[in-house]
């Protein structure tokens, strides 16, 4: 059960300075530290700072609690899982956003606002859409389509920054504070729509665990769960509180590393494949402390290497697709067996996979395109490429490379693609040959190339603009094309786009220069994402001149389009 009730309080969690939710409903006033609801009296039910509750409109069921049986018998212990990403928009964040909308409402907000590139811009859009309430999410001018489309589904108004996304942030409370707008994010009312988790886990008798693993980004889901544990045992539900652990990747650590210095850590700049926990201001750093502290638990970081491996341990042992967050709590679990081993464990498995499938798409090996030929797929299944494709998961090209048996005809353009390489004077070191390997072996020999770059010259000064002048062949005909642009990479596509987009229009959404070695002549792999409305294509170029790694991905990423929009 559940009540809305109005006794409670808003008190600052650093000086207890009591504020008004008509003044703020994000930091204190008088010290700008983080907020947190007191309620007047215990109760049996789950209390939420409401005057009012709604029913949530989307969500009809619990998030499901899940022996992880096999890994449990292959580590000796007992292990369970909190499938989070069960929630209606796939997430554990609409615990929150669902509070958090109603309190908007409730104190006659004209919209809401928040700053985002994915699980809290899906979330709170979901619910504001639904409740019918404007919803403004400010991203920056990188954000890609494909990580905002479940809040713009949701109606949302996407208000593109150009910066970083700490300017996002800035301007979204900027503009929060120009008009009757609500603030959105891990703050206060958040904190108390997330805090249902362990009443939930109440009702599936999951009240005997010995630890709680959660993943931890600025702290907020992890404080909200110890605060509902808290209210459980002062209200006599529960005896006894778990242990709380939170993990973090090891290159996104400010809360893990303020544990162990006892302070809060902001961090310049943080860099982890698991997004969604990436936070350089753990803005709810004293409450994660707290539940540590209070619960005995303990905090602790994992390599991107573990994460990757734990994330495919989960999909094949368990079969539950997640997104890297959630490998976090089996990493670090691994990582300290001895110390966890014969214990009742919880892992929070806090969103979906199809949140986040670049991971998965950058740490695998695509499929070839074959001819539709009986002979080319035998061969193809004798090359050893699909058991490659299963055992190369996180592990370095040159541990899986060395078996792969390419067909005659990849072998042949392999063979043009080094001879190439060897006229302009570079060697290929063996990480090199296995990179173009994959590279070729992922070709597809049907494409029908529109248009080849003849010759390019590009001009460039200490200040102004680049210039790019290009010779094309399109179609047959020869043209010349001249452009400028902000760098040399952005000269050559414009000259090159200001042509063939007469022939198949074509947007780089994004860009990626993978140089394998510190070697000045290191071979270097170009990776675009090109789109066209709705539909996007990737496309890789490879040599040691970056200028023509980024042609040979343009003119075949258009074949591939071409070819795709045909068929």
């Amino acid at each position: 059960m559940a009540s809305a009730t109005t006794g409670y309080q808003l008190k600052c969690v650093a000086n207890g300075h009591l504020n008004s939710e008509e003044e703020t409903t994000t930091y204190c006033t008088q010290c700008d530290s983080v907020l947190r609801v007191y309620y007047d009296e215990p109760s049996d039910d789950i209390q939420y700072p409401l005057k009012e509750l709604k029913s949530d409109p989307m969500k009809t069921h619990p998030s499901a609690l899940k022996k992880l049986d096999r890994l449990s018998e292959t580590y000796g212990a007992d292990l369970w899982a909190k499938l989070e990403f069960e929630h209606p928009t796939g997430c554990f964040k609409d615990r929150g956003s669902y509070i958090e909308v109603q309190k908007a409402l409730e104190l006659g907000a004209d919209a809401i606002c928040l700053a985002s590139t994915g699980n809290m811009a899906a979330s709170v859009a979901a619910y504001a859409c639904y409740f019918k309430i404007p919803c403004f999410v400010f991203v920056p001018e990188k954000t890609t389509d494909a990580k905002i489309a479940q809040a713009t589904i949701y109606n949302a108004n996407i208000i593109r920054i150009k910066g970083d996304f700490s300017t996002c942030e800035a301007l979204c409370r900027e503009f929060a504070k120009s008009g009757n707008y609500y603030l959105a994010g891990d703050y206060v009312f958040r904190e108390e729509g997330q805090k249902s988790f362990p009443y939930e886990l109440l009702e599936q008798n999951g009240d005997d665990f010995d630890y709680v693993f959660v993943p931890v980004g600025c702290g907020t889901n992890f404080g909200a769960i110890w605060k509902g544990f808290t209210e459980l045992k002062e209200s006599g539900k529960i005896s006894n509180r778990p242990k709380m652990i939170a993990i973090q990747p090891e290159q996104s650590s400010p809360v893990v590393e303020g544990i162990f210095k006892k302070k809060k850590i902001i961090k310049k700049q943080v860099n982890t494949m698991a997004q969604s926990v990436a936070a350089s201001d753990p803005v709810d750093f004293h409450k994660v402390m707290l539940g540590i502290e209070e619960s005995g638990g303990s905090a602790h970081t994992v390599t991107e290497d573990e994460i990757l491996q734990s994330l495919k341990e989960m999909a094949v042992e368990e079969g539950h697709f997640t997104e890297p967050a959630c490998a976090l709590p089996l990493a670090a679990f691994k990582n300290n067996i001895d110390k966890f081993k014969d214990k009742k464990c919880l892992f929070i498995l806090t969103g979906s996979g199809l949140k986040d499938t670049k991971v998965v798409a950058k740490h695998s090996l695509s499929s070839p395109v074959l001819s539709p030929d009986i002979n080319k797929v035998t061969n193809y299944i004798k090359s050893g490429f699909i058991e490659m494709q299963k055992d190369s998961w996180g592990k370095s090209r040159d541990t899986f490379m060395a078996n792969l048996k390419m067909d005659e005809d990849h072998e042949k353009l392999y063979n043009e693609y080094v001879s190439k390489i060897n006229k302009k004077g570079k060697t290929l070191s063996n990480n090199e040959i296995e990179v173009l390997q994959s590279l070729i072996f992922n070709e597809d020999l049907d494409l029908e190339y529109p248009v080849e770059v003849l010759d390019y010259k590009v001009t460039m000064r200490k200040h102004g603009l680049v210039q790019a002048a290009v010779k094309l062949d399109i179609q047959g005909e020869e043209i010349i094309s001249e452009s400028k642009g902000v760098g040399p990479i952005d000269a050559i596509l414009s000259a090159i786009r200001a042509e063939t987009n007469s022939v198949f229009h074509l947007e780089v959404k994004n860009h990626e220069v993978e140089i394998l070695s510190p070697d000045t002549d290191s071979l270097v792999v170009v990776t675009l994402t090109l789109a066209n409305n709705d539909q996007e294509w990737v496309s890789k170029g490879a040599s040691p001149d970056t200028l023509e790694a980024v042609i040979q991905a343009f003119t075949k990423g258009l074949a591939i389009a071409m070819k795709s929009t045909v068929t």
